[in-house]
């Protein structure tokens, strides 16, 4: 806690840590600085940044691929105005979720035995 910056004074920000908003919005700046961006890329932030989201690009850069966050209480119809936009720019748009929990750590402990049996024939 407390790296975070307050984005309207640049100061550091002791009360929050940033949104997941802020969080893309950074990393994307980060990603461009280290040359990796591309001018579709900046384009594609620029037209979902005027439908209020956030967006970065994912893979190695280059202009390939991007995404787009969008927050659980957006209304469809201001899902379909930003893919509306998009597409109207050249970009192909998916809707995807995150439905994994992440990272998980395993002991060989929780391994059924099927799996620790196939772990001991590597």
């Amino acid at each position: 806690m407390g790296w975070a910056q307050d984005l309207s004074s640049g100061r550091p920000s002791q009360n929050r840590e940033p949104s997941p908003q802020e969080l893309i919005d950074m990393n994307q700046h980060h990603l461009n600085a280290l040359g990796v961006g591309h001018a579709s890329l900046d384009q594609l932030c620029r037209v979902t940044t005027a439908h209020g989201l956030h967006s970065k690009l994912t893979g190695a850069g280059g202009g390939g691929c991007g995404i787009t966050l969008l927050r659980p209480d957006l209304a469809r119809p201001e899902v379909e105005a930003a893919k509306r936009a998009l597409r109207d720019c050249g970009f192909d748009c998916w809707e995807t979720s995150i439905g994994a929990p992440g990272v998980s750590v395993h002991t060989a402990a929780s391994l059924d035995a099927s799996v620790q049996h196939a772990l001991d024939s590597l």
